[in-house]
């Protein structure tokens, strides 16, 4: 099951319990009931239908046409496994649009206030018209939320209507259809929150958490694994200098406070600056052990140069 079918299946929960419980206003069920059916698909007199791949959806409608209609709608399950949901009859489908001041024969589809009659009843509405066209990407990959919707206008209602509730999608059209979305956590975090699918909400936060925690570490690491790879590289040049300064002059050519920082570097090839200045007779600063340690570069260097030339001569 997707993470789209969880908090449609969460919204269809509270909804239910909100209403026995008596949370839910007959307002609040009537806005709801109108988004599912105003953004499906068909809602004319010649179909009020929904398509969709969650059960528990084409249930919720047959519910809701029966409170306005008495009848349960007509619900069936295609090869592919998606489910459709329709009302019957034509005298059925004329008391649902009737119910929310639609005849069926408009020419633009369009966003009814009049079944809005409070602020409580806003969120109602977009739980509804979520479940009826609107999806969910994992969060786990990506944050996407949208409604897909196929009238311009209505689209362009719903536009301003989510507005309102102080949230700012985008649209783009896709294959023909108006898509509303969101690309930000924090959006559809409050557009959960406000549908009443706080438990979804919670979800992505704490997965959002995680993520942040995981690149974190992740950048961590690497931050230190390429200190690692520079400190071993760094190490590796200074062994290299000190064992040619041994090899053609002897560590007796270093001045003494160079000579004990090159014995204890040469004998511990592991140890980092920290663990080079805490093991001297007189522990200095990392800094300090580095500075002796270039000039312990810069003499073999100066020996590599005399080499070359005698040679020449």
């Amino acid at each position: 099951m997707s993470f789209a079918s969880d908090v449609k299946n969460e919204l269809i929960s509270v909804s239910r319990e909100s209403y026995k419980s008596g949370n839910m206003r007959d307002c609040c069920l009537h806005a709801e009931m109108y988004g599912l059916f105003l953004f499906c698909r068909n809602f004319s007199q010649s179909e009020i239908s929904i398509k969709t791949e969650n059960q528990n959806i084409a249930k919720l409608f047959s519910e809701f046409v029966k409170r306005i209609t008495g009848n349960n709608a007509l619900i069936e399950k295609s090869d592919a496994g998606k489910y459709k949901a329709s009302v019957k009859t034509a005298q059925d489908r004329k008391k649902i649009l009737s119910e929310f001041g639609h005849t069926g024969t408009e020419i633009t589809r369009r966003l009814n206030r009049a079944n809005l009659d409070d602020d409580c009843c806003m969120s109602a509405l977009l739980r509804g018209a979520f479940m009826s066209c609107g999806t969910l990407t994992d969060p786990n990959k990506d944050y996407h939320l949208e409604f897909v919707i196929s009238h311009k206008v209505l689209s362009e209602d719903m536009m301003k209507f989510i507005t309102e509730v102080e949230l700012s999608p985008k649209v783009v059209i896709r294959k023909g259809s108006y898509v509303i979305y969101f690309k930000d956590s924090e959006s559809v975090e409050d557009l959960l929150t406000l549908m009443g699918a706080t438990e979804s909400s919670l979800e992505i936060m704490g997965m959002k958490m995680f993520k942040d925690m995981r690149n974190h570490v992740n950048r961590r690491m690497n931050f230190e694994n390429a200190n690692s790879g520079r400190a071993f590289d760094a190490a590796y040049k200074q062994i290299e200098a000190i064992r040619y300064i041994e090899e053609k002059r002897g560590l007796g050519y270093l001045p003494e406070e160079l000579r004990e920082v090159a014995k204890i570097r040469i004998e511990n090839e592991d140890y980092t600056l920290k663990d080079i200045a805490d093991n001297l007779s007189v522990p200095i600063s990392k800094s300090g052990v580095n500075h002796r340690l270039q000039k312990i570069l810069g003499i073999a260097e100066d020996l590599a140069s005399f080499e070359k030339e005698a040679l020449k001569k």
